[in-house]
């Protein structure tokens, strides 16, 4: 079974360096979305509004980034 990498970005690098085994790239999509859910979810403070995951295989090759802008939209009168 293939092993996949989650580089995580959010204005400082996390390299995964154990990785992740999952059947399909579709699996490692789906894993990618949960994780960023997740991190979300838990961090009190934001130091970034761009976050980035990038999915790699074990030789190292990027398959698939995921890319999130937050932005803050502010309305007339606010």
């Amino acid at each position: 079974m293939p092993r996949y990498f989650f580089h995580v970005t959010d204005g400082q690098l996390y390299r995964d360096n154990i990785g992740t085994e999952l059947s399909s790239l579709e699996d490692a999509r789906r894993e990618a979305r949960a994780t960023f859910g997740d991190l979300i979810r838990n961090r009190d403070e934001w130091t970034a509004n761009e976050w980035q995951v990038d999915i790699a295989n074990d030789e190292g090759l990027t398959l698939l980034t995921l890319n999130v802008l937050i932005q803050e939209v502010r309305g007339e009168g606010t």
